[in-house]
Order: structure tokens, then C-alpha cells, then sequence
């Protein structure tokens, strides 16, 4: 097909000049020998990335929604819905053939959950937590695959070879890595994730609220340091943040999610939690070049929907991070009652306060290490 068309005339290169020109040229035909058409050439704001787009399913071959619906015997309506879901935009023509055929294959995937037992939108809920999970991790693999292939001096043909080259490589990697991913998390979610005889009793189909210890840490000054510090700078610090918190979150401490610079963690038994935060507030004293971190716990019962978490227990504990010192664990009155007399903790009693959203003062205590016993 590439001896077929002619660069020159085909208006692939309008607007280019001198080496981008040159470079655009040899890229052509090597794009062409892939089946990639003139049309998707034409249309693509980075022609290099294409052959390795079409590794992972880009083959230019449009559908519409309706018939991707038809095609599995799935709602229309709910299809659009689990591609909103996934982070496409909204698709005004249910006709017009707008959706890759790779992207329509949702539509199986929609089908064969709601087989298996999951409602609609319960489906919705667990397509749009995936979609803005692998979201995330997508953005990371496509700054790390460019990083591996863009060199100095590198031209267009040399760059598509090597982005396709890595692509295929990868690609036959993603979906077991993916799938192992979710399968560790559903394990330790199913493991910490009690149900109550109540609940067992009366058949609900989703569990309801139960009791756990809830803590969120965050940054000190982070706000100021917006001032002084780039974004990119900000962010890296926020990262390293969520980095350290997966890292002292061993089950049945559950890491929940990130907050700009605030982490939240949850667990069915108080201990566990604070032992976590404690090394979590041990690991950023320690670095000279992170900002200092405070932590709040608060105990009491709480509802789980779509990843997160609700209830009086979960504001309890945000008020009281945003009422510790630099560098402290503090801790409501809950969540000392339940953590009782372990020995591997002090306590000294830091006040009772009126904390916004709650009628009557909280006590709080200050939770640190016990120091060893003298021999």
C-alpha cells in the first residue's frame, strides 16, 4: 500500500519544512506497510504513536453505540451509561459511528456481569472506580513508555519503531498484571470485610454499617508550600505521601484514597491502625525533606459504598486530624475506649473540644510509642 501513495502529493505534509518535513516522509510509508490509513494519519495530532495504539487495538474501525448494544443483547441506555463510566465523553448520536470497535467491546464485558448477578448500577459504580483508577495508572505507563523511547536526536521513524516495539512487549503483560492487582485487593477486601449475624439474619444484599477505626494524615503547611513550590513539585510530594501510606497499610488496615495532601485508612480493629499511622508519622520525621504530618482517629460505625467510606466516624476523624499538633497522633475518645491498655502505646489526656459538626466536646488523647522497660 505505502508504494501506492504518493507523500508528496497527498497532503501529509503541508505546513512541515526541513528535517520535520524529511522525517514526516519516512515516517509515512512505515506506517502505511502497518495498515495504518491515510485517513488516521491525517486525523492523528502524533502520527509516531500510532502503530503502537494499534498494538493495543486502535485499528480504525468505528462502530455505534447502538450497534455495539444490539451486537450483545445489552440496553442501550446502560451502555452509554458504562462508557461514561469508563471516561468517554457522551455520545450524542446512538447512530453515528463513533466508538472504536476495541472500546464497544464493553458492551460483552456489561452483558456477562449483569449474567453473572451484578445489577446496573452496581456495574456503573464498579466501571467508573476502575476507570478512574486505571485512568491514573495509564498516565504513569504513558510517561514511563515515552521516557523509555524518546531520545536525543531520535527522528519520527525511530521513535514509532521503538514505541511499537515496547508496546508489544507490554501489552501481552497488562491484562494478567491488572487482573493479579485486583485480585490481591479483592482478597484483602473480602478478608477484613465482616458480616454481621444481624445482617446475615436479615438477608441484606449489601452489608450495611459496621464498626471500624477510621484515620486520615495530612500535610502541614501544605498550603504555604503552594506558594514557594511548583505543581509538579506539590504533586511529587503528594505521591510520595501515598507511597509511604500503601507501604505501612498492611491488612486489615485498608489504604483508602488520597485527598490532595491528606490520606485516609481504614480497618476493623483499632491496634492494627494506629500502629500504622505511628510508623506513617516515624517514616516522613525522618526525612529531613517532607513536611512534617498529623493524624486523627476516631472509632464508630460507618457504611462502605463505592470504595469509600460515610458516617459520623469519618467526619469525627477529620475534625480531629485538623485539630493535632505537627508530628502527633491524636486520637477521640472512641477510638482510645476501643485500642484499651496495649502496652505498646503511652497516652497523655489533650483536652476535651468542640469540634465543628458536633454538639457535645470530644476528648482527645495523644498517642505515641511506649518507651521500652528499663531492665
Amino acid at each position: 500500500m505505502a508504494d501506492d501513495v504518493d507523500v508528496e502529493a497527498s497532503g501529509l505534509l503541508d505546513g512541515l519544512e526541513g528535517d520535520a518535513r524529511a522525517e514526516r516522509a519516512e515516517l509515512i510509508p512505515w506506517l502505511l506497510e502497518r495498515g495504518v490509513s491515510i485517513e488516521q494519519i491525517r486525523a492523528s495530532s502524533s502520527p509516531m504513536l500510532l502503530a503502537s495504539r494499534r498494538v493495543i487495538g486502535d485499528d480504525g474501525v468505528y462502530v455505534s453505540a447502538r450497534e455495539a448494544a444490539e451486537k450483545y443483547d445489552v440496553d442501550l441506555e446502560l451502555f452509554e451509561r458504562i462508557q461514561r463510566a469508563m471516561g468517554l465523553p457522551r455520545i450524542e448520536d446512538p447512530d453515528a459511528a463513533v466508538l472504536l470497535r476495541a472500546d464497544a467491546e464493553a458492551a460483552k464485558f456489561t452483558r456477562d456481569f449483569l449474567a453473572a448477578g451484578i445489577s446496573a448500577d452496581e456495574l456503573v459504580q464498579i466501571t467508573r472506580l476502575l476507570g478512574d483508577g486505571v485512568a491514573r495508572a495509564a498516565e504513569a505507563m504513558r510517561y514511563a513508555a515515552l521516557a523509555a523511547v524518546i531520545r536525543p536526536a531520535a527522528t519520527e521513524v525511530e521513535i514509532a519503531q521503538a514505541s511499537e516495539k515496547l508496546v508489544s512487549e507490554l501489552a501481552p503483560m497488562l491484562g494478567p498484571l491488572i487482573q493479579d492487582v485486583l485480585l490481591l485487593q479483592l482478597r484483602h477486601a473480602i478478608e477484613t470485610q465482616a458480616v454481621t449475624a444481624t445482617e446475615r439474619a436479615e438477608g441484606q444484599h449489601l452489608p450495611g454499617a459496621r464498626e471500624v477505626t477510621i484515620a486520615f494524615a495530612d500535610l502541614v503547611g501544605f498550603t504555604k508550600l503552594g506558594e514557594a513550590l511548583p505543581p509538579e513539585d506539590l504533586e511529587r510530594l503528594a505521591q510520595r505521601l501515598a507511597d509511604m501510606t500503601r507501604e505501612v497499610a498492611v491488612a486489615p488496615v485498608r489504604f483508602i484514597k488520597t485527598i490532595g495532601d491528606e490520606v485516609m485508612l481504614v480497618s476493623p480493629e483499632p491496634v492494627p491502625l494506629l500502629e500504622a499511622v505511628l510508623r506513617l508519622v516515624d517514616a516522613t520525621d525522618d526525612d529531613g525533606d517532607f513536611p512534617r504530618l498529623r493524624v486523627g482517629l476516631a472509632t464508630g460505625m460507618a457504611v462502605s459504598r463505592e470504595g469509600d467510606w460515610f458516617g459520623s466516624s469519618v467526619n469525627l476523624a477529620a475534625r480531629v486530624t485538623g485539630a493535632a499538633r505537627p508530628g502527633s497522633v491524636l486520637v477521640a475518645e472512641s477510638a482510645r475506649d476501643a485500642i484499651g491498655d496495649d502496652e505498646r502505646f503511652a497516652w497523655s489526656f489533650a483536652g476535651a473540644r468542640h469540634l465543628k459538626g458536633f454538639k457535645a466536646d470530644v476528648k482527645l488523647f495523644r498517642a505515641r510509642r511506649a518507651e521500652p522497660a528499663e531492665e
